[in-house]
């Protein structure tokens, strides 16, 4: 999972962090804007102030370019979830996917072009490698919430006859798709998650998570 879909040239490795960062960034911001295939490198050197050899001397091409960016968004998201559960790691399964919601909206307040990234990928059917990106997404909330699943099983505290797959498709389908309409609202079906106050939106997380849990847990776990 934590295999890099490029590698850049040995020369962007060499470059500061902070010129590493800014190609990053500039590069972001043309893909978050345009999509792939629309993006250009001529408009990412004019953001950079560079000549277009030069950022050929750090990428092989435009693709190289863009699935560095991919890779920085994955990651990006990994430790954004990790420090969510820094010193706090929940037994309860659905605490911790509210947890999870949690660290998704606080990306897309700090880092709003890698998820407009994310979209174009999911939505725009001419990216590079598309399916595999989208596939390492998805991995990632199995990797995570597979164990948490199994745990909660092994408790009685999930449905023993939903499989563990299954239990994380249906979370991460939800997961997902509020994130969407956060980010998006043509996406969120009209309640105005984008609009709403910090209070509001916890409490529309909360009702989200109540929902799961009806459904996922066994129907006699208030007798236990």
């Amino acid at each position: 999972m934590d295999t890099l879909l490029a590698q850049p040239k040995q020369t962007f490795a060499n470059l500061p962090p902070e010129k590493r960062e800014s190609i990053v960034r500039a590069a972001v911001a043309e893909f978050a804007e345009q999509g792939y295939q629309r993006a250009s490198l001529n408009s990412i050197v004019r953001r950079l102030g560079i000549s277009k050899g030069s950022l050929y001397q750090y990428f092989d091409n435009k693709e190289a370019l863009f699935l560095h960016v991919f890779d920085h968004f994955t990651q990006q998201v990994k430790r954004q979830v990790r420090e969510s559960m820094a010193g706090n790691s929940p037994n309860d399964f659905f605490v911790a996917a509210r947890q999870v919601l949690l660290a998704g909206i606080a990306f897309i307040d700090n880092h709003p072009e890698y998820f407009q990234v994310y979209l174009k990928v999911l939505f725009e059917r001419d990216v590079p490698r598309r399916e595999e990106l989208v596939a390492r997404v998805r991995l990632f909330s199995l990797e995570y919430f597979g164990p948490l699943a199994d745990l909660a099983m092994g408790q009685g505290l999930l449905r023993n006859d939903i499989p563990v797959p299954k239990v994380v498709f249906i979370l991460d389908a939800m997961l997902d798709r509020f994130l969407q309409g956060y980010a998006q609202p043509y996406l969120d079906g009209g309640l105005a998650l984008a609009g709403m106050s910090a209070a509001r939106l916890h409490e529309e997380i909360d009702s989200m998570v109540a929902v799961l849990r009806t459904g996922l847990q066994p129907s006699d776990i208030g007798d236990k």
